[in-house]
C-alpha cells in the first residue's frame, strides 16, 4: 500500500511530543485513521448538502458536523479569518504601491489588514447584535479597542492557542539551535498547504463526492491535522499508563523503603550506610534508565478505541442495549 504523507505525519507527531523518528507501522496507522476520518466527513458532509438540494460540499456542511466540538469550531474559523486575510494581502491590486497611496492620502485603516468575520447560518442573530453595531458605527471613539466579534469563542479559541504555544514552549526549552531549527520545520508539516493535489489523490474520492471549493480542502486538511494531534496526544497517554503499570509491577514485589525501590523511583535520598554520598541511579546490578521509545501500533489502536468509547457513550450508545447480540456501529468521529 502506497502511503503518501508519511514524512508530514512523523513530522506532526514529533511536533505533539513524539519522538523524532516515529515508528513506521505507527505513521501508517495513524494515516489509515486519518483517511478514515476524513472520508466519514465527506459522506455525512454530502447528505447535508443534498438535503439543502446543493450539487456540492460547502463549508457550512463541514463546519456544522463539528459544531458540538466548540473550540475546534473556533479554531476552525479562526484559521479560515486569518487564511482569507494572507489571500488579499497577496493579490495583485494590493501591493505597496496601493499602500503606499493610501497612506498618502491619509486613509491609513486601508494599510491594516482586515480579518474576515466567519458567520454560520445557524448562529443566533438578535436585534441586540445590530444594536451594538449601530452603537460602535455612531462613537468609534469609545469602541475603539472592542468589536463585537470579539466574543466569548474568540477569547476560548485564543485561549486554546495561547495553551498550544505554552506547551511548545515547555518542549523546545531544552533545545539546541539545530534542534529547534528542525523543529519550526516540522511545525509548517501540512496535509493541504500546496498539495491540494496530492491530497485529493490521497482520499481518492468518487465523482460525486469531488471536492469543488478550496475552502473546503482547506478545512478538511485542518480536520485532519486535529486528528493526528487527538491520536498522538491520546497514544503517548496511553504509553503513560502502560509504563506506570509496569513500574508499579516491578516495584510491587520489593520493599518500597529498600534502596533499590528508592534509586527506581529516582528519590535522591542518602540511602549509603556510611553516610556518604548517595548511590548512583545506575549501578552495575541496575540497569541505566532507558531513551524514550517511539509509539507501537498497540498505542494508537488503543487511543483511537478510547475515543470511539468515549464519543459511543456521550451521544447515548446504551438505548440500543435492549436488542442484545453484537451491533455494528457508525465511525465515531475525533
Amino acid at each position: 500500500k502506497d502511503y503518501r504523507y508519511t514524512q508530514e505525519i512523523s513530522q506532526m507527531m514529533f511536533v505533539f511530543g513524539e519522538v523524532q523518528d516515529p515508528n513506521t507501522a505507527a505513521v501508517n496507522l495513524v494515516e489509515d485513521i486519518v483517511r478514515s476520518q476524513v472520508l466519514e466527513i465527506v459522506i455525512q458532509a454530502r447528505q447535508l448538502s443534498a438535503k439543502r438540494g446543493a450539487r456540492h460540499i460547502s463549508p457550512e456542511d463541514l463546519i456544522f458536523i463539528i459544531r458540538d466540538d466548540r473550540a475546534k469550531v473556533n479554531r476552525l474559523r479562526t484559521y479560515m479569518s486569518w487564511k482569507e486575510v494572507r489571500k488579499n494581502a497577496k493579490e495583485p491590486g494590493d501591493g505597496k504601491a496601493d499602500v503606499d497611496e493610501a497612506l498618502d492620502d491619509g486613509n491609513e485603516d486601508m494599510s491594516k489588514p482586515k480579518k474576515r468575520i466567519i458567520k454560520l447560518s445557524w448562529d443566533i442573530t438578535t436585534i441586540y447584535s445590530e444594536v451594538l453595531k449601530t452603537v460602535q458605527a455612531n462613537h468609534p471613539e469609545r469602541h475603539s479597542g472592542y468589536s463585537d466579534d470579539e466574543d466569548d469563542d474568540e477569547l476560548e479559541a485564543h485561549e486554546d492557542s495561547i495553551k498550544r504555544l505554552r506547551d511548545a514552549d515547555e518542549i523546545t526549552r531544552n533545545m539546541t539551535k539545530e534542534e529547534y531549527m528542525h523543529y519550526s520545520e516540522c511545525r509548517q508539516a501540512s496535509f493541504t498547504y500546496r498539495k491540494a493535489k496530492r491530497f485529493k489523490d490521497y482520499l481518492n474520492l468518487p465523482s460525486q463526492l469531488d471536492l469543488r471549493s478550496d475552502d473546503t480542502i482547506d478545512i478538511l486538511g485542518f480536520l485532519a491535522f486535529e486528528t493526528v494531534r487527538a491520536l498522538t496526544l491520546g497514544a503517548l497517554e496511553v504509553k503513560k499508563q502502560f509504563e506506570d503499570a509496569a513500574f508499579a509491577g516491578m516495584t510491587a514485589g520489593s520493599d518500597a523503603s529498600s534502596p533499590a525501590s528508592k534509586r527506581l523511583r529516582g528519590e535522591d535520598e542518602d540511602d549509603a550506610p556510611w553516610g556518604g554520598a548517595p548511590m548512583p541511579a545506575s549501578t552495575l546490578f541496575l540497569s541505566a534508565p532507558e531513551a524514550r521509545t517511539p509509539l507501537q501500533p498497540q498505542h494508537i489502536q488503543d487511543a483511537f478505541a478510547r475515543m470511539q468509547r468515549q464519543t459511543s457513550h456521550t451521544k447515548g450508545a446504551g438505548l440500543r442495549n435492549w436488542q442484545g447480540g453484537l451491533k455494528k456501529t457508525r465511525i465515531s468521529l475525533i
